[in-house]
């Protein structure tokens, strides 16, 4: 289970980078862009994602806590790589070009 979430998150990463990728080679983005770099960022990114979100799934064997580690780990470290795209792609359209 818990390598499906890790193989959710590397999943999830390389489509937002495929995203960001096609709005900078549409021209929104920096005329230097070059091309490939964006997959290397989703492994450089999964590092602190990963260390961050198990930290906080630790925090889903307490009893007070509702959800369980796996649900906790995968709901955090779905948003944090979805956060860190949505900075990447607002950046690249507000000051692109």
């Amino acid at each position: 289970m818990w390598i499906g979430a890790v193989g959710f998150l590397i999943i999830a990463g390389l489509a937002e980078a495929e995203i960001y990728n096609q709005i900078m080679l549409s021209g929104l983005g920096s005329e230097s862009y070059q091309s490939g770099w964006h997959f290397v960022s989703v492994f450089m990114a999964m590092i602190p994602i990963l260390i961050l979100s198990s930290i906080l799934a630790a925090f889903g064997n307490m009893e007070r806590v509702k959800s369980s580690p796996l649900k906790l780990f995968t709901i955090t470290s779905q948003c944090f790589m979805f956060f860190l795209w949505l900075i990447y792609i607002t950046t690249a359209i507000v000051y692109g070009n």
